[in-house]
C-alpha cells in the first residue's frame, strides 16, 4: 500500500459475501502534478513517524497524528465497515498541512463476526443483518443498539481525553465514513458536557431513526441531548450509492432538521456510487478550514 499516493477515486471492494467497506481510494497511487496530494504537501512538511503506520491495522487501537502547528484542534476520524486507521492516514497526509493546528485521532474498531457476510469477522463498529440493499429498500429496522453504544462510549472516551490535554471541545470535530457516518452521529448527538466543533457524515445514515419521537411539529432522537442540535454538520453523499443509499441520507437530514439543527450542508454528488470523490475531498476541506480557523 502507497502511504503518499492516491487514486483518482475512493473505491469500497465486493468479493463474494464479503463487502470491504475501506476508504481504497485514500492509499491509491498517481503520478499526476495537479493531484490533490501534490498541491498539499510542501516539501518542508515532515512525514508522519513510522509508528502511525505499525498499529494502524490493530483492532481496537488509536492512532495519533499531530498537527504540523501549534495543536489547538483534533478531528476524530472514524474508519468503515472493513476499514481502519491505515486506510485513512493517506488523507490526513492531504489535508494535514492544510489545517496546520489539527491533531487526528483514528480508532480502529474491534473485529466481529459479521452477520451480513456470513458470520465473516471484520473491523466494524456494530453488526448489521444486510450489506447490499435492493433499490428503494427501508433504512434498517433491527440494529445492533448494543454495540453502537459501546462504540458511542469509546468516541467519548476519546473526545473526553482530547479535552483533558487543554482543547476546547468546540475546537474537537467528528468525521465518519458510512458506519463510521452513523457512530459520529450518535457520538455527537449524546455528547452531553460541552458543545462541539461539528459532525461530518460522509455516505451514511442516522441509526435508531425508527425510534425517533414526533413531539408536535419537531423531533426527538432517542440519544439526543440538549442542544446537540446547534452543531454544524456536513453530509456529502453520492446520488449512485447502491451501499447506503441516497434516499437514506435525504431521509436521515430531514429527521436532523426537524430535531431542530440549523447548520446542515448537504453536499450531493451527482452519479458517484459508495466512494468519495475527488470534488467532495475539497468539499471536506474548506469546511475543516471554516469549522477549525488557526487560533
Amino acid at each position: 500500500m502507497s502511504k503518499n499516493a492516491r487514486s483518482p477515486r475512493l473505491r469500497w471492494f465486493a468479493l463474494g459475501a464479503l463487502v470491504v467497506f475501506g476508504l481504497y481510494h485514500w492509499s491509491g497511487s498517481t503520478s499526476s502534478p495537479s493531484s490533490l496530494l501534490a498541491a498539499l504537501e510542501p516539501p518542508n512538511i515532515a512525514p508522519f513517524p513510522q509508528e502511525a503506520w505499525e498499529h494502524a491495522k490493530d483492532p481496537e487501537t488509536n492512532v495519533e497524528v499531530l498537527g504540523v502547528g501549534r495543536h489547538s484542534a483534533t478531528i476524530i476520524f472514524i474508519h468503515g465497515l472493513g476499514g481502519n486507521a491505515e486506510i485513512i492516514l493517506p488523507l490526513v497526509g492531504r489535508l494535514r498541512p492544510k489545517l496546520w493546528q489539527v491533531a487526528w485521532v483514528l480508532p480502529n474498531s474491534p473485529h466481529l463476526p459479521f452477520t451480513g457476510a456470513q458470520g465473516e469477522v471484520m473491523p466494524a463498529w456494530f453488526d448489521m443483518d444486510e450489506l447490499v440493499l435492493p433499490s428503494g429498500a427501508p433504512m434498517p429496522k433491527r440494529e445492533d443498539e448494543k454495540r453502537m453504544r459501546a462504540a458511542v462510549d469509546r468516541i467519548h472516551g476519546l473526545i473526553q481525553k482530547e479535552i483533558d490535554r487543554g482543547i476546547d471541545s468546540d475546537r474537537i470535530v467528528l468525521a465518519g465514513f458510512s458506519q463510521g457516518c452513523a457512530t459520529t452521529l450518535l457520538s455527537g448527538l449524546s455528547w452531553k458536557d460541552s458543545k462541539l466543533g461539528g459532525l461530518m457524515c460522509l455516505s451514511g445514515w442516522l441509526p435508531m431513526a425508527y425510534d425517533i419521537k414526533k413531539q408536535g411539529s419537531s423531533e426527538k432522537h432517542p440519544m439526543q441531548s440538549a442542544g446537540a442540535n446547534e452543531l454544524p454538520v456536513f453530509w456529502g453523499h453520492g446520488t449512485a450509492d447502491g451501499v447506503i443509499q441516497y434516499q437514506w441520507a435525504e431521509e436521515s437530514i430531514g429527521h436532523l432538521t426537524k430535531m431542530g439543527f440549523k447548520d446542515v450542508q448537504f453536499h450531493t454528488y451527482p452519479d458517484l456510487v459508495h466512494w468519495v470523490a475527488d470534488e467532495e475531498e475539497d468539499d471536506m476541506l474548506e469546511w475543516f478550514k471554516k469549522i477549525l480557523p488557526p487560533t
